[in-house]
């Protein structure tokens, strides 16, 4: 039988991991919150509801219409949040075509209408939801 080790994490004064504790300390509050639900909210979701009045960019324009065409949705936002490159969105759509479907099948209905798009993304962050 193995013996029973603990793991501890003691940052000491001088010690790298002390460094390192402080430093991170101060963004404490960018960790990602969990909600109820299963829901979450990180620092790049307060960013992105911040840049909301920026007019849309051509390709977010484009990203907005298959969108539309597709759930005909309440509220639709479509945002680049990869600081101009266009490698990764912020995606948020209220529709009634995902009334009585779960998250994850709402998820993948954005992913077959975005399939060819999505391919050349570095990431997608989606959040849709039932009218």
């Amino acid at each position: 039988m193995l013996p029973r080790v603990q793991h501890k994490w003691f940052p000491t004064p001088g010690s790298l991991n002390f460094a390192a504790a402080n430093v991170w300390r101060p963004f404490a509050n960018q960790l990602p919150i969990i909600q109820p639900f299963g829901r979450t909210s990180t620092f790049a979701t307060e960013a992105f509801n911040a840049e909301q009045d920026a007019p849309l960019n051509n390709y977010e324009k484009y990203l907005s219409s298959k969108l539309m065409d597709a759930f005909e949705p309440s509220k639709l936002s479509v945002r680049d949040i990869s600081g101009g490159c266009g490698s990764m969105f912020a995606i948020s759509i209220v529709s009634k075509s995902f009334k009585g479907v779960s998250m994850i099948q709402q998820h993948r209905m954005v992913n077959e209408v975005l399939a060819d798009e999505i391919k050349e993304w570095h990431g997608v962050q989606l959040n849709t939801r039932a009218e």
